[in-house]
């Protein structure tokens, strides 16, 4: 017999809107790299510079990878559209 949880805990949540539009591969690299990464406040100077500019490296390969797959989707919807024509 399976055993209900005595406790729970959910964490931090945040939600990430557009109004008429889809997320761009910034933002969409933007959530991922913040996700990934957290450069403490009260991080020594030189470490917090380090771990910034990692994170920004970071941020540009996601960047790279995912309009690689923005332009990869939209040339295999046009193989899609092109069969059913």
């Amino acid at each position: 017999m399976l055993q209900p949880f005595s406790d729970a805990e959910v964490g931090s949540v945040m939600v990430h809107t557009t109004a008429n539009r889809g997320h761009s591969a910034e933002e969409l690299a933007d959530m991922a790299v913040d996700k990934l990464i957290h450069v403490g406040g009260s991080a020594p100077a030189p470490i917090r510079d380090q771990a910034l500019a990692y994170k920004e490296r970071v941020r540009e390969v996601m960047l790279f990878y995912i309009r690689q797959a923005m332009l990869s989707e939209r040339t295999t919807m046009l193989a899609e559209i092109k069969e059913t024509i």
